[in-house]
């Protein structure tokens, strides 16, 4: 079968590695309790806390899904794996007992019940109605909605591996609705309907992958948010559970956030069909996907212990939180930027 043109390019649009960070660098080569108490000074200074993790996890989530962007994901270098597993285990644990402010969760006496309240959840949350996809529909200049446009590209960019994390870990009908996602990220086995392939289309010629490229340097920490908590919850065989609830909420979410991207879009002029396809597909494609996740945990077997299923309402609460967080950080910043330039 002849592959696309755009096929050619490496996916993600990501240099090779060219060094870690010289903050992270001393960070790795910190005895544990020095790195303990950095952690624990950035806690009083909110942004400073979020910006350390959320930038360093970026890296180290790289790392974890062997892209060429990330540390010693094309040489063996067995010293620096080992300090890298163990500062993603501390940042990671920072992340998720620490930083991260989800609501508490409910005990449902059976599984069918979680899935009651994940559908109930899905309607009424803070990240499904959030404002800032309001001013994206009624309120953003053409240049806003490219910049976010170009977010959500970096954020969707890997999805089709993260799924594939997904699958890995869960039994009977869970796995079975984790692999038909997969299969849909993955075109149904046609590279020209990847779902990574439309955000190919994105960017066009190579001369897009180099602007692309250039702009990852100054995308802001909080744009990486809701990665890096997906990330750091499927590449860890406890997290599995609240790995599967956690996607649950963001595919809920794809169909409400990109309709009202689309009326901006449409209000603005970018009727592009290559810019557009992505998002279109998807409010047809997340709905059934959402559906699937909920339905897959309502008739799974074998069937789930308490605190499987509480794992997977934290992980929806999680997510909630998470994207709660990511989509304030950006409201504020494309009001900050009328016209938003780069970082």
């Amino acid at each position: 079968m002849n592959a696309p043109p755009l096929q050619d390019m490496y996916w993600p649009p990501v240099r090779p590695f060219q060094g870690l960070a010289p903050e992270l660098a001393r960070f790795l080569s910190a005895p544990s309790d020095t790195q303990a108490e950095l952690l624990a000074r950035l806690r009083g200074d909110p942004e400073a806390h979020g910006r350390f993790l959320h930038e360093h996890l970026a890296t180290l989530c790289s790392r974890s899904l062997g892209y060429r962007d990330g540390p010693a994901t094309m040489t063996r270098d067995d010293d620096l794996e080992i300090a890298l597993f163990a500062a993603r285990t501390r940042l990671e644990r920072e992340l998720i007992d620490v930083w991260a402010t989800p609501a508490p969760v409910p005990e449902p006496d059976s599984q069918e019940a979680a899935a009651d309240y994940l559908d109930e959840l899905a309607a009424d949350n803070s990240g499904v109605s959030h404002p800032l996809f309001r001013y994206l529909a009624t309120e953003a200049t053409r240049p806003q909605i490219e910049y976010f446009v170009r977010c959500e590209l970096i954020r969707n960019e890997v999805v089709d591996d993260e799924v594939a994390l997904l699958v890995v870990g869960l039994q009977g009908r869970q796995k079975a609705v984790a692999a038909a996602n997969l299969w849909d990220e993955c075109g149904r086995g046609r590279l020209e309907n990847f779902h990574t392939y439309w955000l190919r289309r994105q960017l066009g010629s190579a001369a897009g992958w180099e602007e692309l490229a250039r702009y990852r340097s100054a995308h802001p920490w909080f744009a990486k948010i809701t990665s890096n908590l997906f990330t750091a919850l499927l590449t860890r065989p406890s997290r599995t559970q609240a790995a599967y609830g956690c996607f649950f909420v963001f595919e809920s979410w794809v169909e409400p956030h990109f309709t009202q991207l689309l009326e901006g879009m449409d209000r603005v002029g970018l009727r592009d069909e290559d810019t557009r396809l992505y998002f279109t597909a998807h409010t047809r494609i997340d709905p059934r996907h959402s559906q699937e996740l909920s339905e897959g945990l309502r008739a799974q077997r074998p069937r789930l212990s308490p605190a499987e299923i509480c794992q997977v309402l934290r992980g929806a609460h999680l997510a909630v939180d998470a994207g709660t967080r990511q989509y304030d950080h950006l409201l504020r910043h494309l009001v900050r930027w009328r016209t938003p330039q780069a970082g």
